[in-house]
Protein backbone atom coordinates (compact mmCIF):
# COMPACT_ATOMS: atom_id res chain seq x y z
CA UNK A 1 0.00 0.00 0.00
CA UNK A 2 1.48 3.50 -1.08
CA UNK A 3 0.82 5.95 1.80
CA UNK A 4 3.72 8.36 0.62
CA UNK A 5 1.74 11.44 1.77
CA UNK A 6 5.04 12.27 3.27
CA UNK A 7 6.66 11.31 1.21
CA UNK A 8 8.75 8.55 -0.66
CA UNK A 9 10.18 9.56 -3.89
CA UNK A 10 9.56 7.22 -6.65
CA UNK A 11 5.65 6.20 -6.58
CA UNK A 12 2.56 7.34 -7.67
CA UNK A 13 0.23 9.14 -5.29
CA UNK A 14 -2.92 7.31 -3.94
CA UNK A 15 -3.69 9.10 -0.11
CA UNK A 16 -4.18 12.48 -0.87
CA UNK A 17 -7.39 12.76 1.13
CA UNK A 18 -6.75 10.21 3.88
CA UNK A 19 -4.88 11.59 7.35
CA UNK A 20 -1.36 10.07 7.80
CA UNK A 21 -0.08 8.71 10.82
CA UNK A 22 3.88 8.42 10.89
CA UNK A 23 4.81 6.15 13.89
CA UNK A 24 2.63 3.10 12.85
CA UNK A 25 3.40 3.46 9.06
CA UNK A 26 7.31 4.01 9.89
CA UNK A 27 7.03 1.03 12.20
CA UNK A 28 5.08 -1.22 9.54
CA UNK A 29 7.86 -0.10 6.82
CA UNK A 30 10.47 -1.70 8.80
CA UNK A 31 9.28 -4.65 9.65
CA UNK A 32 6.72 -6.09 7.09
CA UNK A 33 8.24 -7.94 4.33
CA UNK A 34 7.68 -4.80 1.44
CA UNK A 35 9.69 -3.67 -1.52
CA UNK A 36 13.04 -3.42 -0.47
CA UNK A 37 12.97 -0.23 -2.34
CA UNK A 38 10.45 0.85 -0.66
CA UNK A 39 12.33 0.06 2.42
CA UNK A 40 15.13 2.51 1.25
CA UNK A 41 13.47 5.08 0.49
CA UNK A 42 11.75 5.16 3.85
CA UNK A 43 14.76 4.93 5.83
CA UNK A 44 15.24 8.05 3.32
CA UNK A 45 12.30 9.98 4.44
CA UNK A 46 13.06 9.09 8.50
CA UNK A 47 16.89 10.02 8.35
CA UNK A 48 15.93 13.48 6.43
CA UNK A 49 12.48 13.96 8.64
CA UNK A 50 13.01 12.19 12.39
CA UNK A 51 12.24 16.00 13.89
CA UNK A 52 8.69 15.09 13.09
CA UNK A 53 8.50 12.04 14.48
CA UNK A 54 7.52 10.71 18.04
CA UNK A 55 10.13 8.61 19.55
CA UNK A 56 7.79 7.75 22.32
CA UNK A 57 5.26 6.46 20.16
CA UNK A 58 8.03 4.31 17.98
CA UNK A 59 9.13 3.27 21.16
CA UNK A 60 4.90 2.00 23.11
CA UNK A 61 4.43 0.35 19.18
CA UNK A 62 7.41 -1.31 19.09
CA UNK A 63 7.08 -2.95 22.60
CA UNK A 64 3.44 -3.60 21.53
CA UNK A 65 4.61 -5.61 18.86
CA UNK A 66 7.18 -7.43 20.21
CA UNK A 67 6.84 -10.93 18.13
CA UNK A 68 6.43 -9.02 14.67
CA UNK A 69 9.10 -6.06 14.84
CA UNK A 70 12.38 -7.71 16.36
CA UNK A 71 15.43 -7.89 14.01
CA UNK A 72 13.85 -5.76 11.26
CA UNK A 73 13.12 -3.04 13.25
CA UNK A 74 16.42 -2.94 15.39
CA UNK A 75 18.35 -2.61 11.54
CA UNK A 76 15.91 -0.16 10.71
CA UNK A 77 16.28 2.18 13.65
CA UNK A 78 19.61 2.16 13.80
CA UNK A 79 20.45 2.70 10.51
CA UNK A 80 18.08 6.20 11.03
CA UNK A 81 20.20 6.56 14.20
CA UNK A 82 23.40 6.31 12.57
CA UNK A 83 22.56 9.18 9.61
CA UNK A 84 20.29 11.42 11.71
CA UNK A 85 22.47 11.56 14.81
CA UNK A 86 19.39 10.44 17.10
CA UNK A 87 18.47 7.68 19.47
CA UNK A 88 14.98 5.89 18.32
CA UNK A 89 14.16 3.11 20.48
CA UNK A 90 15.67 -0.71 20.63
CA UNK A 91 17.89 -0.12 17.59
CA UNK A 92 20.81 -2.97 17.15
CA UNK A 93 23.46 -2.86 14.13
CA UNK A 94 22.64 -0.18 11.20
CA UNK A 95 22.68 -1.62 8.08
CA UNK A 96 24.98 -0.56 4.95
CA UNK A 97 23.09 2.47 3.86
CA UNK A 98 23.82 5.54 1.61
CA UNK A 99 20.95 8.41 2.03
CA UNK A 100 19.30 9.10 -1.19
CA UNK A 101 17.79 12.47 -0.10
CA UNK A 102 15.19 12.34 -2.57
CA UNK A 103 12.26 11.78 -0.37
CA UNK A 104 10.43 14.79 0.70
CA UNK A 105 8.04 16.13 3.31
CA UNK A 106 4.71 17.54 1.51
CA UNK A 107 3.47 20.59 2.48
CA UNK A 108 2.01 20.55 5.77
CA UNK A 109 -0.85 23.08 4.66
CA UNK A 110 -2.21 19.31 2.48
CA UNK A 111 -5.26 17.62 3.73
CA UNK A 112 -3.24 14.23 4.31
CA UNK A 113 -0.36 15.92 6.72
CA UNK A 114 -3.09 17.53 9.00
CA UNK A 115 -1.87 15.44 11.69
CA UNK A 116 2.06 16.75 11.28
CA UNK A 117 0.29 19.84 10.92
CA UNK A 118 -1.34 19.84 14.25
CA UNK A 119 2.49 18.92 15.76
CA UNK A 120 3.98 21.60 14.24
CA UNK A 121 1.38 23.92 16.13
CA UNK A 122 1.21 22.53 19.42
CA UNK A 123 4.41 20.33 19.53
CA UNK A 124 5.66 16.77 19.39
CA UNK A 125 4.33 15.42 22.19
CA UNK A 126 1.61 14.04 24.22
CA UNK A 127 -0.66 17.15 23.77
CA UNK A 128 -0.73 17.14 19.99
CA UNK A 129 -1.76 13.58 20.16
CA UNK A 130 -4.84 14.22 22.65
CA UNK A 131 -6.21 16.71 20.30
CA UNK A 132 -6.00 14.72 17.51
CA UNK A 133 -8.05 11.60 18.97
CA UNK A 134 -10.18 14.75 20.40
CA UNK A 135 -11.04 16.26 16.50
CA UNK A 136 -11.43 13.05 14.77
CA UNK A 137 -12.24 10.33 17.44
CA UNK A 138 -15.31 8.52 16.99
CA UNK A 139 -16.32 9.11 20.32
CA UNK A 140 -16.78 12.98 21.72
CA UNK A 141 -15.17 12.09 25.26
CA UNK A 142 -12.62 9.96 26.01
CA UNK A 143 -11.20 9.45 30.27
CA UNK A 144 -7.57 9.37 30.25
CA UNK A 145 -7.17 5.64 29.62
CA UNK A 146 -8.72 5.70 26.22
CA UNK A 147 -6.75 8.70 25.20
CA UNK A 148 -3.24 7.06 26.08
CA UNK A 149 -4.36 3.54 24.87
CA UNK A 150 -5.27 5.90 21.40
CA UNK A 151 -2.29 8.13 21.92
CA UNK A 152 0.76 5.57 22.55
CA UNK A 153 1.55 7.59 25.29
CA UNK A 154 1.60 6.53 29.21
CA UNK A 155 -1.37 7.48 31.03
CA UNK A 156 0.30 9.90 33.68
CA UNK A 157 1.88 11.72 30.44
CA UNK A 158 -2.19 12.26 28.85
CA UNK A 159 -3.57 13.31 32.06
CA UNK A 160 -0.87 15.44 32.60
CA UNK A 161 -1.34 16.98 28.88
CA UNK A 162 -4.92 16.71 29.94
CA UNK A 163 -5.57 18.85 32.95
CA UNK A 164 -3.12 22.10 31.16
CA UNK A 165 -5.41 21.83 27.91
CA UNK A 166 -8.31 21.95 30.61
CA UNK A 167 -6.79 24.94 32.60
CA UNK A 168 -5.88 26.79 29.02
CA UNK A 169 -9.49 26.22 28.08
CA UNK A 170 -9.09 24.39 24.96
CA UNK A 171 -10.72 20.80 26.67
CA UNK A 172 -13.40 20.61 28.56
CA UNK A 173 -14.29 17.66 31.72
CA UNK A 174 -17.01 16.06 33.16
CA UNK A 175 -17.09 13.64 35.39
CA UNK A 176 -19.29 10.02 35.40
CA UNK A 177 -19.42 7.70 37.69
CA UNK A 178 -16.25 8.88 39.45
CA UNK A 179 -14.15 8.97 35.84
CA UNK A 180 -13.38 11.82 34.38
CA UNK A 181 -14.36 12.44 30.35
CA UNK A 182 -12.62 14.86 28.44
CA UNK A 183 -14.15 16.69 25.44
CA UNK A 184 -13.19 19.58 22.89
CA UNK A 185 -14.63 22.62 24.44
CA UNK A 186 -15.30 24.05 21.66
CA UNK A 187 -14.73 21.29 18.35
CA UNK A 188 -15.61 23.96 15.44
CA UNK A 189 -12.86 26.43 16.80
CA UNK A 190 -10.31 23.93 16.76
CA UNK A 191 -11.15 22.79 13.29
CA UNK A 192 -11.14 26.01 11.90
CA UNK A 193 -7.72 26.90 13.49
CA UNK A 194 -6.26 23.39 12.43
CA UNK A 195 -7.05 24.20 8.64
CA UNK A 196 -7.82 22.24 5.69
CA UNK A 197 -9.36 18.54 6.88
CA UNK A 198 -8.57 14.83 5.01
CA UNK A 199 -11.32 13.11 3.84
CA UNK A 200 -10.33 9.90 5.91
CA UNK A 201 -8.72 9.80 9.20
CA UNK A 202 -8.25 5.89 9.98
CA UNK A 203 -6.86 3.71 13.09
CA UNK A 204 -3.26 2.93 11.69
CA UNK A 205 -1.83 0.46 14.27
CA UNK A 206 -5.17 -1.20 13.87
CA UNK A 207 -5.66 -1.21 9.77
CA UNK A 208 -1.74 -2.34 9.55
CA UNK A 209 -1.99 -5.25 11.79
CA UNK A 210 -5.04 -6.57 9.69
CA UNK A 211 -2.60 -5.65 6.58
CA UNK A 212 0.44 -7.47 8.19
CA UNK A 213 -1.87 -10.67 9.04
CA UNK A 214 -3.22 -10.71 5.39
CA UNK A 215 0.36 -10.92 4.31
CA UNK A 216 1.01 -13.24 5.98
CA UNK A 217 -1.05 -15.45 5.17
CA UNK A 218 -0.36 -14.61 1.41
CA UNK A 219 2.75 -15.82 2.13
CA UNK A 220 2.13 -18.90 3.57
CA UNK A 221 -1.19 -19.63 0.78
CA UNK A 222 1.18 -18.91 -2.18
CA UNK A 223 2.62 -22.81 -2.75
CA UNK A 224 0.51 -23.75 0.11
CA UNK A 225 -1.88 -26.76 -0.28
CA UNK A 226 -5.95 -26.05 -0.06
CA UNK A 227 -5.76 -28.05 3.75
CA UNK A 228 -3.44 -25.78 4.98
CA UNK A 229 -5.12 -22.72 3.30
CA UNK A 230 -7.99 -23.67 4.85
CA UNK A 231 -6.83 -23.53 8.17
CA UNK A 232 -4.73 -20.56 8.10
CA UNK A 233 -7.61 -18.37 7.02
CA UNK A 234 -9.63 -19.46 9.64
CA UNK A 235 -6.89 -18.96 11.89
CA UNK A 236 -6.73 -14.83 9.95
CA UNK A 237 -10.54 -14.96 9.94
CA UNK A 238 -10.23 -15.57 14.42
CA UNK A 239 -7.59 -13.33 14.50
CA UNK A 240 -8.70 -9.88 12.40
CA UNK A 241 -12.34 -10.47 13.72
CA UNK A 242 -12.67 -7.59 16.24
CA UNK A 243 -9.76 -5.48 14.41
CA UNK A 244 -12.40 -5.92 11.16
CA UNK A 245 -15.13 -4.67 13.52
CA UNK A 246 -13.84 -1.83 14.64
CA UNK A 247 -12.53 -0.78 11.62
CA UNK A 248 -16.28 -0.97 9.86
CA UNK A 249 -14.99 -3.62 7.05
CA UNK A 250 -17.66 -5.80 5.85
CA UNK A 251 -15.67 -9.13 6.22
CA UNK A 252 -17.63 -12.73 5.07
CA UNK A 253 -18.94 -14.95 7.95
CA UNK A 254 -16.73 -17.12 9.54
CA UNK A 255 -17.97 -20.97 8.02
CA UNK A 256 -16.40 -24.54 8.68
CA UNK A 257 -14.17 -26.20 6.20
CA UNK A 258 -12.97 -25.11 2.54
CA UNK A 259 -16.54 -23.45 1.61
CA UNK A 260 -14.88 -20.18 3.13
CA UNK A 261 -12.11 -20.29 1.28
CA UNK A 262 -12.82 -18.45 -1.42
CA UNK A 263 -14.54 -16.15 -0.19
CA UNK A 264 -11.48 -15.36 2.38
CA UNK A 265 -9.80 -15.29 -0.46
CA UNK A 266 -11.18 -12.92 -2.90
CA UNK A 267 -12.14 -10.44 0.03
CA UNK A 268 -8.81 -9.73 1.45
CA UNK A 269 -7.63 -9.64 -2.39
CA UNK A 270 -10.12 -7.00 -2.93
CA UNK A 271 -10.00 -5.25 0.52
CA UNK A 272 -5.89 -4.72 0.22
CA UNK A 273 -6.71 -3.68 -3.65
CA UNK A 274 -9.32 -0.96 -2.61
CA UNK A 275 -7.04 0.30 0.15
CA UNK A 276 -3.80 0.40 -2.22
CA UNK A 277 -5.61 2.52 -4.52
CA UNK A 278 -6.79 4.88 -1.76
CA UNK A 279 -10.48 3.62 -1.44
CA UNK A 280 -11.56 2.58 1.86
CA UNK A 281 -13.43 -0.90 0.70
CA UNK A 282 -17.37 -1.07 1.19
CA UNK A 283 -19.21 2.03 1.17
CA UNK A 284 -16.76 4.62 3.17
CA UNK A 285 -18.74 4.35 6.22
CA UNK A 286 -15.87 4.64 8.29
CA UNK A 287 -14.65 8.16 6.69
CA UNK A 288 -15.12 10.41 9.78
CA UNK A 289 -15.71 14.50 9.99
CA UNK A 290 -14.77 16.24 13.10
CA UNK A 291 -17.58 18.17 12.50
CA UNK A 292 -21.05 19.21 10.75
Amino acid sequence: MRTDRVTVSGWSRTHRTWAIDPEPLIVFAATADLDPRLRDEALDWCIRNSRHVSRVRLRNLVVQRPDSTGEQWGHFAATVNAHARIEWPRASKPRPYAVTGRSNLRPLTEPSMVLLRIRAMFGLGARSEILRCLLFGHNKRFTAAMLASATNYAKRNVAESCDALVQAGVLATREVSRRYYYSLANLGRLAGFVGVLPELVVDWPLLLEVLGLFLEYADVALDASDQVRVIKAHKVAEQVEDAVADLGLDAPDRMKGAASLAAWDEWMIECTKELALGRWPGDNSYSTKPFV
